[in-house]
């Protein structure tokens, strides 16, 4: 989609997904990183997922892919929607330290994982 942005980094525990606003789905994105790239685990998804309005049919459908893909944090912003962050949280058996929604500062580092500052503690 021209206007939907997503950098892929690559590295030795899989792939981290940075999504500006998934418009073109975070599964289409995460396919297609697996194919360009390599098809290696997706380690993290960071960034807006444009999930706020999806059906919990569609959320449920979505968390089975994320599971297939071997998600392991959820770094959920704007308009992933807090009510997606949280169904997917609980659908893929994440933590409150391993999925969370996205703040002013939050961040997540390669070796650390998510740091949520106060918003998750």
């Amino acid at each position: 989609m021209p206007e939907d942005a997503s950098i892929v980094v690559d590295s030795p525990e899989g792939l981290i997904l940075v999504s500006g606003c998934g418009h073109a789905g975070i599964i289409n994105t995460v396919e297609y990183s697996r194919k360009i790239v390599r098809a290696a685990p997706l380690l993290a998804a960071v960034g807006g997922f444009h999930l706020f309005a999806a059906t919990d049919a569609d959320l449920e459908w979505t968390a089975g892919r994320l599971r297939e893909f071997g998600l392991r944090h959820l770094l959920g912003a704007h308009c992933t929607g807090i009510e997606a962050v949280y169904r997917l949280r609980g659908s893929l058996g994440l933590s409150r330290q391993t999925a969370v929604v996205g703040a002013v500062g939050s961040s997540f580092t390669l070796g650390k994982g998510i740091d949520p500052l106060a918003l998750a503690r």
